[in-house]
């Protein structure tokens, strides 16, 4: 039995909003019951709004990177989930009795594998969900290195540890 099941139709929205907004990284959130998704939602990223490498679990090195750069580069190596979209999403989750299945976000330069700072986050992360209710994610990642041919692999990343996730398309 497969991790997590993902419709093609979902796939192929994520690969759209990475698509857009390229070289800009995309975010967003998943949604479904029992490890199956039924339902997408795209997170807006406010990494280049003045000050949002603050708003993150950037670790020091990255945030004073981040703050070198102008906010058209930050948005292309970084995400900051805007936090009313963030909000809204969960919120619809609730009242749809969904579980959060995938956090996503795209590599438009990078291939589809966790960054240092993706694993970083994540993993400060998995006490964050619980707070708000909701189930620790798998991460998906989007690499746009190749236009033509996208490459979407999931992970389940625990403890600063990373293992590939199993997914079925549906």
């Amino acid at each position: 039995m497969p991790d997590l099941s993902i419709p093609r139709h979902i796939l192929d929205e994520m690969v759209a909003h990475a698509r857009e907004l390229a070289p800009y990284e995309c975010c967003g959130l998943l949604a479904g019951k029992d490890r199956t998704v039924t339902h997408i939602y795209r997170i807006r990223n406010v990494v280049a709004l003045d000050d949002a490498e603050k708003l993150a679990g950037f670790d020091e090195a990255k945030a004073a990177h981040l703050q070198r750069l102008s906010p058209r580069e930050r948005a292309e190596i970084a995400f900051v989930m805007d936090s009313h979209d963030l909000a809204l999403a969960q919120k619809d989750m609730r009242k749809q009795g969904l579980d959060l299945q995938v956090v996503y976000h795209s590599h438009p330069n990078d291939p589809a594998r966790p960054s240092v700072t993706d694993i970083k986050i994540a993993t400060d992360y998995e006490d964050y969900w619980g707070k708000i209710n909701l189930s620790v994610p798998a991460y998906l990642l989007i690499s746009l290195q190749d236009k033509a041919r996208p490459d979407i692999r999931t992970y389940w990343i625990r403890k600063g540890r990373v293992i590939p996730a199993d997914v079925q398309t549906i």
